[in-house]
């Protein structure tokens, strides 16, 4: 279904999207790749706060050339107009061609509602391109939208992450991920050395990141 360069083309948006964890909360960090010819031609990741998104920025940079390109998005673009405009009109207004989507988003505002508008206005879409790396790197987003909280990761390097875990006991880990999911944050880091880490983990609340989601420099 999927050939070799789509392959590789999905792998530089999920590293674009990579590159900017911990700095884009309460948005998750989306990586976006244009290709026209067999050749990138616009390429983005959402930017520093949550906004632009990647799709935005991506376009932005192909210009004329984003029309009649494929685009490689790492999570469903966004169906409703929220601080800016849909990134799935933006795909629409700009004329590519068809839109490759890692996975879906669980965001109740879009939850399928990109694909079909990118769909009713005549663009192939094909869905699931490396979905259990985008799915791993969406963890901490999907648990958020889930339960109100972030989710709680084990990694000596604290960066990447949106915010760094606090924590003198396990009466007030509640509390905490209640207030850190009002802010907006999605994952959140925990030294693995904290007295209280193993138990998170047996617990479920917690987890080391998987090769999907490690952090990069």
């Amino acid at each position: 279904m999927f050939s070799p360069a789509d392959h590789r083309f999905m792998d530089t948006a999920l590293a674009l999207a990579r590159a900017q964890l911990g700095r884009t909360a309460p948005n998750p960090a989306v990586g976006c790749v244009l290709v026209s010819g067999n050749r990138i031609v616009g390429w983005g990741a959402t930017a520093d706060g949550g906004r632009p998104h990647a799709e935005r920025r991506a376009l932005d940079m192909a210009g004329e050339l984003a029309r009649g390109s494929r685009a490689y998005v790492t999570l469903e673009p966004c169906a409703f107009h929220g601080q800016t405009p849909p990134c799935a009109d933006a795909l629409v207004e700009a004329g590519v061609s068809s839109v490759c989507i890692a996975c879906l988003d669980e965001h109740p505002k879009v939850a399928g509602r990109g694909i079909t508008r990118l769909r009713e206005a005549g663009i192939e879409v094909e869905t699931g391109l490396r979905a259990q790396d985008a799915e791993a790197l969406y963890a901490g987003f999907f648990h958020r939208l889930r339960t109100g909280q972030p989710r709680i990761y084990l990694d000596p390097d604290p960066a990447r992450y949106d915010a760094v875990l606090t924590l003198t006991s396990q009466n007030e880990l509640d509390r905490i991920l209640d207030e850190l999911g009002e802010a907006g944050m999605n994952r959140v880091n925990l030294d693995p050395e904290h007295p209280l880490a193993g138990h998170l983990v047996e617990a479920g609340q917690a987890q080391f990141p998987g090769p999907a989601t490690h952090t990069v420099r």
